[in-house]
């Protein structure tokens, strides 16, 4: 059986309301909608909406979900500051619930970290991702989630536009 973890760096977010409540700008939820839109088009599947509950990550959640109308989306207050210990091990707790395929929608610098830890070395990702980046793993399960355990499908990115 085949498992997909795709982690999503949230798009772009404006300023105020402190950073827990920052919103996505208008472009950013255009760049949220896109970004789910590509993923379909290249095939990531998602069950599991895994989110933030930082305002910029819910609303690129619920973004995504429209791209994906029957997965689940879920907000996980420790996704706000966690390590990528952490996130494997959040994915692992959702496992009954996320399906096969478990998307997260997380922040910088966690999300390309998570990447870097699941990646086989030398896999070419890139520290720190850009806003509305998706990086689609095939793993093994989502309880045997370790360093280099995943294969690189894709990284995924929408454009910033006006």
């Amino acid at each position: 059986m085949s498992y997909v973890l795709t982690l999503v760096r949230h798009a772009q977010a404006g300023y105020g309301r402190g950073d827990h409540g920052r919103p996505l700008t208008s472009a950013g939820v255009r760049q949220a909608r896109e970004l789910g839109a590509l993923l379909v088009k290249e095939g990531v599947e998602v069950e599991l909406i895994l989110h933030s509950t930082a305002a910029r990550a819910t609303q690129t959640a619920q973004q995504l979900g429209r791209a994906y109308p029957d997965a689940q989306l879920l907000a996980e207050d420790e996704l706000y500051h966690c390590s990528p210990e952490q996130l494997l091990r959040l994915v692992s707790e959702y496992a009954p619930v996320g399906g096969n395929a478990i998307l997260v929608v997380g922040h910088e610098p966690i999300i390309s970290m998570t990447a870097q830890l699941l990646a086989p070395k030398n896999a070419g990702l890139p520290y720190g991702v850009s806003t509305a980046t998706a990086i689609a793993f095939k793993v093994p399960g989502f309880n045997a989630l370790s360093g280099g355990s995943g294969k690189l499908t894709g990284v995924f990115h929408a454009p910033l536009r006006a």
